[in-house]
């Protein structure tokens, strides 16, 4: 599990519309970014890690993030340029990882240096893969200058507002450490606590595949025990991925 502070050591980088200033970072020379440097909106995860690039797996993706991102009419992105350049942060503008659900995205820019993703809105299924491979992600763009001085930052300023699950995988660094913790029964999860009702054939399908106690292979819940409730319904992609790494977890064991 994390410590509750976590300290970000390294650059920034700047994903801006101006390439000749992403260009000068990528290059060493540290320009300083305002406001008036207007940063990339809707880059999308083609762009992060174009379609041809994911024929990779492995940490060779770290030489690849933003290979594909055009800022005005150049690419000014080079393999390997990123990872050499010792950044710690990305940071961009609106509907930050749009697009097709690849993992590969996050994964490329993890495997780069990449530890912290700051953006001025994020789609929701990028970011819950930077989640899952623990990366943390923000809109608070005021942790930029906390990052800058090397402070120390609580880890609950990435989880508030979170749920049960997705706060959890946070503080563990990823979904394999969280799925792995509940494998050895340091997390246990709460039932849902709704009033019994009739459920829905969702609700009962997700009740049947419930994980209760995955350390003791303990696998569903009474239909008659209590009603899946409309937040956790919200969530059931991320159960299917937790009781589907629980699974591979446990058969490795």
């Amino acid at each position: 599990m994390r410590d509750a502070k976590v300290r970000l050591q390294g650059r920034i980088l700047y994903l801006t519309e101006d390439p000749a200033f992403v260009r000068d970072q990528l290059a060493g020379n540290g320009p300083q970014w305002s406001p008036a440097s207007k940063l990339r909106d809707d880059i999308s995860t083609d762009e992060i890690t174009p379609a041809y690039i994911c024929y990779y797996y492995d940490e060779t993706l770290g030489e690849f993030p933003y290979l594909g991102l055009k800022c005005r009419d150049e690419f000014p992105i080079t393999r390997g340029s990123v990872k050499r350049g010792g950044f710690v942060a990305a940071v961009s503008g609106k509907r930050r990882g749009k697009g097709s659900s690849r993992e590969q995205s996050p994964y490329a820019e993890m495997c780069a240096g990449i530890k912290l993703v700051v953006a001025e809105s994020i789609e929701r299924i990028y970011r819950e893969n930077c989640q899952n491979l623990g990366i943390l992600t923000t809109t608070d763009f005021s942790l930029l200058e906390r990052v800058k001085r090397g402070e120390e930052i609580p880890l609950s300023v990435f989880t508030a507002g979170e749920g049960e699950i997705t706060r959890g995988i946070i503080e563990h660094g990823g979904l394999f450490n969280y799925n792995m913790a509940r494998l050895q029964g340091t997390v246990v999860l709460h039932p849902p606590t709704t009033p019994t009702r009739p459920m829905t054939l969702g609700e009962k399908i997700l009740a049947r595949r419930w994980v209760v106690d995955p350390a003791k292979a303990k696998i569903a819940m009474r239909a008659s025990y209590s009603p899946i409730s409309v937040s956790v319904m919200s969530t059931s992609r991320r159960w299917r991925r937790s009781f589907s790494s629980s699974s591979s977890a446990k058969t490795q064991r």
